[in-house]
């Protein structure tokens, strides 16, 4: 599966800003958490889309 053919821009920037977002609001987030985090919005997206 190629993500490109299913991500726009748009779409892109929205993941970045929810990831932003939850950052932001949390103190204490770890690194191993942002990640895994990335990982939920972009396969939400993926299959979302399905």
């Amino acid at each position: 599966m190629n993500i490109s053919d299913k991500l726009s821009q748009q779409d892109l920037q929205q993941i970045l800003v929810n990831i932003y977002n939850k950052g932001q609001e949390l103190e204490n987030i770890e690194t191993k958490e942002l990640i895994e985090e990335i990982k939920n919005q972009f396969l939400a997206f993926i299959y979302e889309e399905d």
